[in-house]
Parts: structure tokens; sequence; C-alpha cells
């Protein structure tokens, strides 16, 4: 086990869980916490999903994004396997050249099973279940502490209280983005989404409250401003726009649907082929989704068109035009 504190490690079973350079008490025992039944759960590691899903603390995240990034993490490697089987070929094919055979051909036959293995497993390996990743997450949060940045419940139901709502008007909206669920409201505007576009973000029932009257006053005396849908893949656009809370008649869906997130590189390496058929939203990562709904905003196309067209490899691939 390393140690989150000071990185000094120690064996579990001879040392035990407390940090023998720091005093750091260990949560995770790593002997019966498993995240798959060959990968082990441990203080370190469940601090480091953390550290990806927020960018190392500089993004808020929610519940399918740490989960995300527990698939990321804890991905099991099978190169230990694929070392030995190309040694055990290796040293099979010089027995061969050198006469001997009987043995060594059985020892070829061992060593191909086990470099096809894992090779099908480096690529297909089993990966944590949303079950088990959950009963971890809230046992970590009931036994130590809240996770910082993690968005559990509505955060924004009263305005902060510095808030005024002449700042609105002072820094001047361009558009209104309507979401389908709260915590993906919370996820853009704790994250400065709407000071970056300079939108109003709300849910399409009109949360947060507080931010009603200045829509509907902007869309009165902005008929012709933009309004965006952005929505999961799962969940009917017309259904949203017909429960509306605003009056809009003309409305752009930002276009994101399932093949659209099966189609990005950095998923299809976290989730199976199924798990790709009900993906939400925000199991995008943030910097990629920030960058592309910055970049469609700005040039007038769909979000869908643009992640399609950029089906990133990883999280940090946030280039577009």
């Amino acid at each position: 086990m390393k140690c989150p504190k000071c990185q000094h490690k120690q064996k579990r079973g001879r040392d035990g869980m407390v940090c023998k350079s720091c005093s750091y008490k260990f949560f995770f025992d790593p002997q019966k916490d498993k995240l798959t039944p060959s990968v082990s759960l441990h203080d370190n590691r469940f601090k480091a999903i953390i550290n990806h899903a927020s960018a190392n603390d500089t993004y808020y995240f929610t519940p399918n994004q740490l989960f995300s990034s527990a698939r990321h993490i804890s991905r099991e490697s099978k190169i230990g396997c694929i070392i030995i089987s190309v040694v055990i070929l290796a040293a099979g094919a010089v027995g061969i050249a050198a006469g001997i055979t009987v043995l060594l051909l059985f020892a070829i036959l061992i060593g191909f099973v086990v470099f096809v293995a894992g090779i099908i497993s480096f690529f297909r390996g089993s990966r944590p279940k949303r079950k088990t990743w959950d009963r971890f997450v809230k046992y970590w949060e009931d036994e130590v502490q809240p996770i910082p940045r993690l968005i559990q419940s509505p955060a924004l139901s009263d305005p902060p209280p510095d808030w005024k709502e002449d700042d609105i008007y002072d820094y001047g909206v361009s558009g209104i983005i309507l979401c389908d669920r709260k915590e993906t409201v919370d996820w853009l505007v704790l994250n400065q989404l709407h000071t970056q576009t300079n939108t109003l973000i709300l849910t399409t029932k009109g949360y947060p409250d507080y931010l009603q009257k200045i829509a509907k006053d902007l869309l009165e005396n902005q008929p012709d401003l933009n309004v965006y849908l952005l929505h999961d893949p799962e969940t009917a656009a017309e259904s949203l726009i017909n429960h509306c809370f605003l009056p809009i008649s003309n409305v752009t869906d930002l276009g994101v649907d399932q093949a659209t997130l099966s189609g990005l590189t950095v998923l299809r390496k976290r989730f199976e082929k199924k798990e790709l058929k009900s993906l939400p939203l925000d199991t995008i990562p943030y910097r990629t989704l920030s960058a592309a709904l910055t970049y469609c905003l700005a040039n007038g196309v769909l979000l869908g068109s643009v992640l399609g067209a950029n089906a990133m490899d990883s999280d940090t691939d946030t280039s577009f035009g």
C-alpha cells in the first residue's frame, strides 16, 4: 500500500493499517475491498480516482464522472501475463532450434494460450461494477469525509450570498441553455460555464427558481435570443420542450445522441458495448464537453457533430475547429 499523505510504501500484512512514516490511518483494506476480483481498492487509488475526476481539484464533478474515472484508474493490466508468455514462447523457439521438442512444444502451447488470454484481458478485462463502486463511495463519505467537489444533490436552489440580479445584465446574456437535470445545471454552473459562454443555464422545469423571472424577461425583451436544449441522449427533446416553464417556440437541440457518445474513444475504453447504449451526458469528461460547447455556441454548430468529428482519445483532448 502507498500512503496518500506521505507516499510511503508498506505491506498490509506485515505493517498493518497505519502508515509507519506519518501515522496516516488507512481506511480501505486492499485484502478485503475489491473493485474487481483482481483489482484491490486502497486509499491511494481511491484518492487518485477523485483527483482524476476533478482534474486535480480543478472542476466539480458528478457521480457519473467519478465512476467513469474509477473505470479509467482501475483498468486491469495484463502486461505481466503477456511478458511471461512471450518469454515462454521465446524459450520454446530456442529449444526447438536446439532439437528439444516434446516438452517445449507443450510449453509453447501453454505460452500461446496465456499470450492470447492476456491480450484479450488487457483490452476486455473486467471492470468495476456501478453498485460496487457506489457502495465504496457511500462508505467513504459516511465514515471519513464528504468528497470535495462531488455534486451529490442540488446545490443552487438558493442564490449565492453575493449574488445580484443586475450582474447578469451587466455581463450580458447571449443565450439560454435548458437542461433536463438539476445535476447537469449544477455541473455546468459550478464550473463557471455560464460566465465563459455568457449564457443563462437552467432546467426546463425552471431550476434554479430565482433565475426563472430573469429568463422570462430576457425572452420577452429579446424574442430572437438563442435558446439551446442540452440533455441526456435517452431523454426526448420534444417532451422537454412541451413541459418547459418558458414559452419557447424556437429552440436548438444541441444534438448529442447515444451513437455520438459511443463513438468517443475515451468512453469506449471504459465501458462495455451494452453500457455504451445508455450513457448519460455527464459521462463525458468536463474539459471535453465545455470546450465543445464553447465552440458550438460561438460557431452555431451542433454539439453532436463536433464531438463526432473529434472522437477524442483522452479526457484532455479539447481542441476543436
